[in-house]
């Protein structure tokens, strides 16, 4: 029995592994001109509020706007990739991977997978989630304990 459980855990961490794969895909990979600036304009309308990457901090979403315009630039200095010379193409590459890499992290469909036991259980298993509904959970725990110690304590409360 205890056979079955270990190849029935295999598959599913496979089949989740497989998944999360399917799912990642680089956010910003261009060659020219056109296809950058549409799939430029395509993730700043996903880092919106209820866009893919919604949840992109501040700090990161300054980072890849003006990794962005670097490309940009870039692309309105060359019309492609292929006339650029080697340290213009590094740029670029480093740019969109700096890119590719917080939209990666930040992505809400990403699949993020814990191993332990469930509260109660000493079951060890494995739970899978995506990237937003970790992220929506935090905040609404977030606002709940804000609105509770913002809510005066009932008079029964005192600690007497």
């Amino acid at each position: 029995m205890r056979i079955v459980y270990v190849i029935a855990m295999a598959a599913t961490l496979f089949a989740a592994h497989v998944a999360a794969s399917e799912k990642t895909r680089e956010a910003v990979k261009a060659d020219t001109r056109e296809p950058f600036a549409s799939a430029a304009a395509d993730v700043r309308k996903q880092m919106e509020t209820d866009g893919r990457y919604a949840y992109v901090k501040p700090d990161e979403r300054e980072k890849v706007e003006a990794d962005l315009a670097e490309m940009g630039h870039l692309f309105d200095e060359h019309a492609s990739v292929a006339e650029m010379d080697k340290p213009t193409r590094v740029k670029l590459f480093n740019a969109q991977e700096s890119v590719n890499a917080i939209l990666t992290l930040r992505d809400r469909d990403r699949l993020v997978c814990e191993r332990g036991a469930s509260t109660g259980s000493r079951i060890v298993g494995t739970s899978c989630r995506s990237y937003g509904d970790i992220e929506a959970a935090r905040q609404a725990s977030g606002k709940f304990m804000l609105e509770r110690s913002a809510t005066p304590c009932a008079p029964k409360c005192t600690g007497n």
